[in-house]
């Protein structure tokens, strides 16, 4: 049985959702990492796995400030 503290005390289950939640809370991605006593983001990257929900919100915020962008009067071609 994992006990209560340390991320890395938990099961690989209890790590990812850990990790998982808080990317999806918006935390910096470099917080996450040190916070679960990571040295590469990509050991944190394996334990990630983001919903397809926030994928779908962050690829349209990302869509929508391009168009914007892409349509702001007086922009140079």
């Amino acid at each position: 049985m994992a006990t209560r503290g340390h991320p890395h005390t938990a099961s690989a289950d209890t790590r990812h959702t850990y990790i998982t939640h808080l990317i999806e809370a918006g935390f910096d991605p470099l917080f996450v990492q040190h916070q679960v006593g990571h040295d590469h983001a990509s050991t944190t990257a394996i334990y990630t796995c983001v919903s397809s929900d926030l994928r779908t919100r962050t690829l349209r915020r990302v869509l929508d400030a391009t168009v914007d962008v892409a349509l702001r009067p007086g922009r140079s071609s």
